[in-house]
């Protein structure tokens, strides 16, 4: 191996075990000796406190303006030998040590080796799933809503960010693990979606999110009712979703156009779509026709049903008699999502 590779390793090597404390120390020593020996050079002009710091500065970084220079022969090889050779030495490494953290700040961050427990009102996706993973990502980035606080990826796969740009990834050893979830701020998250590759995992995994409390909603898929079942049964707040082909094959081949239909309502990249909003706390007992009324020709938009409670069973197209609490969810079609500061709740109240 030549000589000057194994320099320039031994020279990165020391360069990490290197602090910044200890960096800013030599630098102010170095300055300090090329001030005095400058000063014992009899070099006045170059002495003062201001002066010196600009000199310091331009020469240590090479940019060397010429508007001060040493004066006398003991200043010169005082430059020469000491200020310039050092000072050079020193920028490189406050730049080498600089970009070191830099790209290991970038590739922690790839790796999944970063936490995010301070962020709040986010996303999380737990389990990667590829093409789906993607797919959701996408649809997730469409809707600003959802997509305005981040999204984070939690996954044990071995892999890197799939989208630097646009998410935060974790890595974990288990999704199975309910303390490696504090690293993707799970307790804070606005929602959280568990998608793994087997019912078992997904499980498993649905247990461990919910361990840490999250305040947010959390969907969970499943291939099979049962193991839906035994996660209601402990959470029923859950929200599980379990695969529709069938019953979206049967419905079109019935009634023509209703997978296009149901794949429009899911879509927020163009047309009308189904949304929800929560009735506000302080809103009194409100009338469903009213309901219907107040959205469809004041706010354009057309209310579906509600669920009166967390986990309830939705109600569709009740009749306009149905009476509706605080804290209920209601569900709509329209174009974009409707702030609920538009609607004059106290005119639909019973």
């Amino acid at each position: 191996m030549p000589v000057w590779i194994r320099l320039m390793r031994a020279f990165h090597r020391h360069l990490a075990l290197l602090s910044w404390g200890v960096l800013f120390a030599v630098v102010l020593l170095h300055s300090l000796v090329s001030w005095e020996l400058m000063l014992l050079a009899g070099e006045e002009k170059l002495v003062a406190p201001t002066d010196w710091f600009y000199y310091y500065l331009v020469t240590a970084t090479t940019i060397g303006y010429g508007d001060l220079s040493p004066q006398t022969p003991a200043g010169r090889w005082v430059a020469i030998l000491w200020l310039l050779p050092g000072g050079v030495t020193l920028f490189a490494m406050f730049i080498g040590k600089a970009t070191t953290g830099l790209i290991d700040t970038w590739r922690r961050r790839a790796m999944g080796k970063h936490s995010y427990p301070g962020m709040s009102g986010h996303t999380v996706i737990v389990g990667w799933m590829g093409r789906d993973t993607l797919r959701m990502l996408d649809l997730l980035a469409q809707d600003s809503v959802t997509d305005d606080e981040g999204v984070v990826l939690v996954a044990s796969d071995e892999m890197e960010n799939p989208r630097p740009e646009h998410i935060r990834f974790v890595r974990v050893e288990s999704l199975a693990d309910p303390s490696c979830y504090r690293r993707a701020g799970i307790a804070a998250a606005g929602r959280i979606i568990v998608n793994a590759a087997t019912d078992e995992q997904t499980l498993a995994a649905a247990f461990a999110v919910l361990a840490n409390k999250p305040a947010g909603h959390v969907v969970a898929t499943f291939d099979r009712g049962d193991t839906c079942a035994v996660l209601k049964a402990h959470y029923p707040a859950v929200e599980c979703v379990l695969p529709l082909h069938v019953e979206v094959l049967v419905r079109a081949a019935q009634d023509a156009g209703s997978s296009i239909v149901a794949a429009e309502l899911l879509s927020v990249a163009h047309g009308a779509t189904q949304f929800s909003l929560r009735v506000p706390e302080v809103a009194q007992t409100l009338t469903y026709g009213k309901l219907f009324s107040a959205f469809k020709h004041e706010l354009g938009v057309t209310l579906l049903g509600y669920t009166a409670t967390v986990g309830a069973e939705p109600r569709l197209n009740p009749p306009d008699s149905d009476q509706v609490a605080a804290n209920a969810t209601l569900y709509y079609i329209a174009d974009q999502r409707v702030d609920p500061a538009r609607i004059n709740w106290g005119a639909c109240a019973s």
